[in-house]
């Protein structure tokens, strides 16, 4: 199981500490982008190729806000792309963007396919997402069967 980590750019340190110290199943090869690389600056497209390529190959997308003040943008874009892989989406925090205000129920967090986690820590918050995944990919009945 993998899953595909999205959030704010600097971010990418938190995320690649869930892979490189936890040993947790990430799979976002942004998050190893340094902004001076020629596909940062010059290949936007085959970046969003490259993303792409990494949401549908995970088995689910945790998304993640640590700051109110934060906008997401490229990770809405992601979500949607979860959405269309028809992956789940696993929310750890809260920011403006993906908020309800006056304007906007943000539809898109009522979609079956997302679930707020009760958690703004985004260690916890893998760890919870990875096991609501493991028992939504393996029903009790499975679950049962395998150890039998």
């Amino acid at each position: 199981m993998k899953f595909y980590t999205a959030g704010k750019i600097w971010h990418a340190p938190k995320f690649q500490h869930l892979r490189d110290t936890l040993g947790l199943p990430v799979q976002a090869r942004w998050i190893d982008l340094k902004e001076d690389d020629d596909i940062v600056q010059n290949r936007k497209g085959d970046l969003w190729q490259l993303c792409l390529e990494d949401v549908t190959q995970s088995d689910f997308l945790l998304l993640y806000s640590e700051d109110w003040e934060e906008e997401q943008r490229g990770a809405l874009v992601e979500l949607g792309m979860a959405y269309g892989a028809g992956k789940r989406v696993y929310a750890v925090g809260r920011c403006k963007s993906i908020a309800p205000n006056a304007i906007s129920d943000v539809a898109f967090t009522h979609h079956e396919l997302f679930t707020w986690l009760p958690t703004t820590d985004l260690v916890r918050g893998a760890f919870l997402a990875l096991a609501m995944e493991l028992k939504a990919q393996r029903p009790a009945s499975y679950i049962k069967a395998a150890l039998n």
